[in-house]
């Protein structure tokens, strides 16, 4: 009798277990709503420095002017259309944000184009848009072809002391995660060098999109890499929607940053 109780306990207990390991996987292998695809660390909406000169901009005019400059991530990031472009978004976004404030975002560059290709674009938007901030996105392709680091240090450090001395807070953007990318390419001193621009400029901000996308791949909330061939549009779109989103979050805070 009792041999037998043993067994049946025996075997409800490796019941038991097969139920939660089942249970376990089952809720790895849920897919993440996508109200939280773009949830991010505080880390990544938080402004490192605020951002005195949109938060003048928005309380003098009740305008906020945004110029985007960079590469084809960002003049044509793959995306099902134009509209669902991070710029496009982003002026949206941003008008949501600021009830009453009217924002406007251009975009400048071309794929192909290093830090030195964008700097003249740079200069010609502030002339001709006068923005409150400029969105640079720049390194990777100085990194891909293995152009001196330093030099793309210098180039970026005149643009952000220009654009400061224009009255134009600074976002820099560094290089988009890739797996394979990252196995072939060094960008280490490529988005040091735009962290380190950023903080020796007050009024400048390093916009960590290389750390935020990796962390969305870990997450399992947006992964382009992974992502089957037929929806690579869904993703793209999903992704601009999200470092739109989040953006705005950095922004928002550093004007709140900049009104206090």
């Amino acid at each position: 009798m009792m041999i037998g109780c043993r067994r049946g306990l025996a075997a409800m207990a490796v019941l038991a277990i097969a139920y939660a390991g089942a249970l376990v996987a089952g809720l790895a292998a849920l897919p993440v709503r996508a109200e939280d695809r773009c949830a991010a660390p505080v880390e990544f909406t938080t402004a490192i420095s605020p951002l005195p000169n949109a938060a003048a901009a928005i309380r003098d005019t009740r305008a906020l002017r945004v110029l985007i400059v960079g590469t084809g991530s960002s003049t044509n990031g793959g995306t099902s259309a134009q509209e669902a472009s991070y710029p496009q978004r982003l002026e949206k976004d941003l008008a949501a944000a600021f009830p009453g404030v009217t924002v406007t975002v251009q975009t400048r560059g071309g794929r192909g184009l290093t830090a030195a290709d964008l700097l003249p674009l740079v200069l010609e938007g502030l002339e001709a848009f006068r923005p409150d901030i400029v969105i640079w996105q720049s390194g990777t392709v100085d990194a891909v072809r293995g152009l001196d680091p330093d030099g793309f240090a210098q180039t970026i450090s005149e643009g952000v002391e220009k654009a400061l001395k224009r009255r134009a807070d600074v976002i820099l953007m560094d290089m988009q995660f890739s797996r394979f990318s990252r196995a072939t390419v060094n960008y280490g001193p490529y988005r040091q060098a735009l962290d380190s621009a950023a903080a020796a400029n007050a009024g400048a901000i390093a916009f960590q999109r290389y750390e935020l996308m990796r962390h969305w791949a870990a997450s399992g909330q947006i992964d382009m890499e992974r992502a089957p061939r037929a929806e690579w549009k869904a993703q793209a779109d999903m992704l601009h929607a999200c470092l739109a989103k989040v953006l705005t979050e950095v922004i928002r805070d550093g004007i709140r940053q900049a009104s206090r």
